[in-house]
């Protein structure tokens, strides 16, 4: 009955307070919230006193959001409010109890039942966890229409511990990922990356070393950790690495003042990069096309990936509509891909590596194999993975992957060198080798891009299956397609009678090997009812010509 009493008198008394508050405004209500005179003087008047307080200053923080176009909430500060007729794509985040960000500890001791942490407890949810601030610590970070309970979520922090002893915990924003469009779930990267730095305070006040702790965030979760990375910054606290797996790059493109920030170097102690999806315009892809790291690796490019269909028209639906569908990500999950399967090959020395090279003068030249190192060393070739962090290369660097798993292979450039016998013709000349069950082709490419003639040198690349031994000998097709028909003046057509004289052929891998042909005057076969014209030819290891 004491009780009810109570509560029912506090209830009576801040409801008065309420009204006389509406009554005469908040300016006014302030100052008579501070006059001790306005409050009866026993307990009861104390405690309704401080409850209208409260209250008024919740208004109050409302109020000045609202005059300065920001909105605020508790712990992780405020957010612009963009104007919509200035950036109607551009969104605020959602308030931290609709994203409901959850925090899951996985170590060695509990692969199958993660542990819920929370940030701002004081770290008492931490403290009572497997969380270990002497390990290691790995950051797992879903993207757009994600989950942290992700099957690919729990492999990757499953191989993670099979290479080490340490703390994987999962970022799981899957509401605020969720959308329901896009630009909200863009817009939500911002708060769940200064809650994620809250989190890794909390790490830090238990003696956890920041230098260990790596953030791996895939699409819009590589934001996430670049938000994160800038919060920890204005802290002094800088973490030992960020790896973004194509980062998303609609709203982050930095083309528009209204853009939001992507994932920068400056957000980690070293930033490693992998883009498979680039946008070279904001319709093409889901990824970040331009180096934003400290190291930027393009595997096939940085665009189009072997294996996956090119359905750039839908590209635009889907990405602000939230629609998927495998066809429409298949590129944009291939960094994902990749990086698991480096961690498989870290402890396997006899593993295939994803090695990677610079080629400043880009992406073309590299195609053409101009850039192809025939001998890698640690000063010219690294790893693109999960031991990039022991690259000593900084800037973009280019690789080429197999369309399937196994991605990692043994990368190859081949090289035809034409007869002077051969006339300038229009075409290409293409490359089919062996490889077990598989075929690996070469597109090859000259100086003057669809013609060949004599003396030249046409180059490309390609990707067999990895095998540690080396194969003594190749067998390959190698074929010109005309393109004479296209053309009305073209003196070449359809069965025409042309001559594709071959002087060499030669194909390098990059740990020093290379098999040649080196019958000189070789001619390709017309073959019937086409423009085709080919030749089979068996290659030899470092033949002596």
């Amino acid at each position: 009955m004491h009780t009810k009493h109570y509560s029912r008198t506090i209830f009576t008394i801040s409801i008065a307070a309420y009204l006389v508050l509406d009554h005469v405004g908040l300016t006014k209500a302030a100052s008579e919230v501070s006059n001790y005179d306005f409050w009866p003087s026993n307990i009861l008047g104390k405690r309704a006193m401080q409850l209208v307080r409260d209250h008024l200053s919740r208004r109050q923080e409302r109020k000045k959001s609202r005059s300065s176009k920001q909105i605020c909430y508790d712990m992780v500060g405020c957010f612009p409010i963009p104007r919509s007729s200035y950036s109607p794509l551009m969104k605020s985040p959602q308030s931290p109890d609709t994203v409901d960000t959850k925090f899951l500890v996985m170590t060695r001791q509990n692969r199958s039942d993660l542990i819920l942490i929370k940030y701002g407890d004081r770290h008492v949810s931490m403290a009572n966890s497997n969380f270990k601030p002497e390990l290691p610590t790995k950051i797992i970070i879903h993207g757009f229409k994600g989950s942290g309970h992700d099957k690919v979520a729990k492999l990757l922090g499953n191989a993670l511990l099979d290479l080490e002893d340490a703390n994987v915990i999962f970022v799981d924003w899957e509401k605020g990922a969720a959308g329901p469009g896009y630009a909200l779930a863009a817009a939500n990267t911002q708060l769940i990356g200064r809650q994620l730095a809250i989190l890794i305070t909390d790490m830090v006040a238990l003696n956890g070393d920041p230098a260990r702790i790596h953030m791996i965030g895939f699409s819009l979760g590589a934001h996430v950790a670049g938000f994160a990375g800038k919060a920890l910054k204005l802290l002094d606290i800088r973490v030992g690495r960020i790896t973004g797996l194509d980062p998303a790059s609609p709203l982050f493109r930095q083309m528009l003042s209204a853009s939001l920030l992507s994932l920068s170097a400056d957000d980690a102690a070293f930033v490693d990069v992998v883009h498979t999806d680039g946008a070279r315009i904001w319709s093409e892809g889901f990824g970040l096309f331009n180096p934003i790291g400290d190291v930027d690796y393009f595997p096939n490019g940085g665009l189009d990936q072997p294996g996956c269909e090119q359905v750039r028209g839908s590209v635009i639906v889907s990405r602000f509509e939230g629609t998927m569908n495998s066809s429409v990500v298949c590129n944009h999950l291939r960094a994902l891909q990749f990086f698991l399967e480096s961690l498989k090959a870290v402890s396997d020395p006899d593993a295939c590596q994803f090695t990677a090279f610079p080629c400043h003068t880009g992406w073309s030249m590299f195609q053409r194999g101009e850039c192809f190192p025939t001998n890698c060393t640690d000063s010219n070739c690294v790893t693109m993975g999960f031991a990039a962090s022991q690259s000593k290369l900084r800037g973009p660097l280019y690789l080429t992957t197999r369309d399937s798993s196994p991605f990692c292979g043994r990368q190859l450039k081949a090289s035809v060198l034409l007869s002077p016998k051969t006339p300038k013709l229009r075409g290409y000349l293409q490359i089919s080798l062996e490889d077990g069950d598989n075929t690996a082709n070469f597109k090859l490419r000259t100086k003057h891009m669809d013609y060949i003639s004599g003396g030249l040198l046409a180059e490309g690349l390609s990707v067999a299956t990895y095998e540690k031994s080396v194969q003594k000998h190749l067998n390959i097709e190698l074929s010109f397609q005309s393109l004479a028909y296209q053309t009305e003046n073209e003196k070449y057509g359809l069965n025409s009678n042309i001559d594709v004289v071959v002087d060499k052929i030669s194909i390098f891998d990059t740990e020093g090997n290379v098999w040649s042909n080196c019958t000189e005057n070789s001619n390709l076969i017309h073959v019937d009812g086409t423009t085709i014209y080919a030749q089979t030819y068996s290659l030899s290891l470092f033949a002596n010509c």
